[in-house]
């Protein structure tokens, strides 16, 4: 019940704040993209780099990796033949399958996994986030241009943008960055961040969580639920219950990994589906409202799942 009171309260609150801001049109969408580009261009960098500069190589786990994507590419394609079967289109499909397994790992993950475990969480939550753009939307943006694209030389010019894309998100750079700074700090003596620099970055990355926090409440209370919300009730249900679930059997009886990161990966599958869902569906113009809906609606569910998570793996706050 503590992690309740002193973890989903805060991030759920918060959220709170800024559907009441949109909602009453304090926040405005032009004032949101502001809002939005201030968030992922300057805060959550800033927190990414000095997180991951603390880490060292060797401390970094690839089991994690495998775990986290090794379940969710199994069950994104056991639900691109779900959707086959329901004869849906390859775009729909892939817009099901997607809403099925992408995590907000970015505007309420790390708030979220901030609160629950402070910076030793974030390093296994970082390294999840640092490809799953990459690997996840890449394949969606891929399987969307094969629906539209006749001739293999297209396709694989446009799966080279989309990856170029993917990499050059404004939250993956500061991430390897970190790392990179990191390891030159420990093998050059006297090397380090100034501290006028740190001082920065830490003001920073202090307001990146809330910040993120808020956008992610502005942005449900500018999309509300379209029609044909059905479909979209059973991607939140695979992405909130068997996401998770799938990832915590992985882990806790293929691999020997930290109980710690264990957590980490089964509460990030745990998480909503993110924004970028509903950005690809858009691009494409393909399961505008499944993806809409489904955002809306594990956004609105987690907040019981999330609590149900946290109690069965035993979480405390800090």
């Amino acid at each position: 019940m503590n992690a309740i009171l002193n973890i989903i309260v805060p991030v759920f609150g918060t959220v709170a704040v800024g559907w009441v801001l949109a909602r009453s049109k304090l926040l405005m969408p032009e004032g949101l993209r502001g809002l939005t580009n201030v968030t992922f261009y300057a805060l959550f960098p800033a927190l990414l780099f000095r997180s991951m500069s603390t880490v060292r190589l060797q401390a970094l786990s690839l089991d994690v990796l495998v775990i986290f994507f090794g379940a969710g590419l199994a069950l994104f394609f056991v639900m691109m033949a779900f959707g086959r079967a329901l004869a849906m289109r390859l775009g729909d499909r892939t817009i099901f399958a997607l809403s099925s397994t992408f995590s907000n790992g970015v505007g309420i993950g790390i708030p979220f996994i901030s609160y629950a475990f402070g910076p030793p969480g974030l390093v296994p939550l970082l390294m999840i986030i640092s490809l799953n753009s990459l690997i996840l939307l890449t394949l969606s943006s891929f399987l969307m241009e094969m629906e539209t694209q006749g001739r293999q030389r297209d396709l694989l010019r446009k799966l080279g943008g989309a990856a170029l894309r993917m990499i050059k998100h404004p939250v993956i750079p500061p991430i390897f960055a970190g790392l990179i700074w990191g390891e030159l700090t420990s093998l050059v003596p006297g090397l380090a961040t100034p501290a006028v620099v740190d001082r920065v970055l830490q003001a920073l990355a202090t307001a990146a969580p809330p910040c993120g926090l808020i956008m992610a409440g502005a942005s449900l209370a500018h999309v509300g639920i379209k029609e044909h919300w059905q479909m979209a009730a059973v991607t939140s249900a695979v992405k909130l219950a068997v996401m998770p679930l799938t990832v915590w059997v992985a882990g806790r009886y293929l691999f020997t990994i930290d109980p710690l990161w264990l957590m980490v990966a089964t509460l990030n599958a745990a998480l909503p589906g993110g924004a970028n869902v509903y950005l690809i569906a858009q691009l494409y113009r393909t399961g505008v409202g499944l993806a809409t809906n489904a955002v809306v609606i594990s956004t609105g569910a987690s907040i019981f799942t999330l609590s149900a998570a946290l109690l069965l793996l035993g979480v405390e706050a800090r």
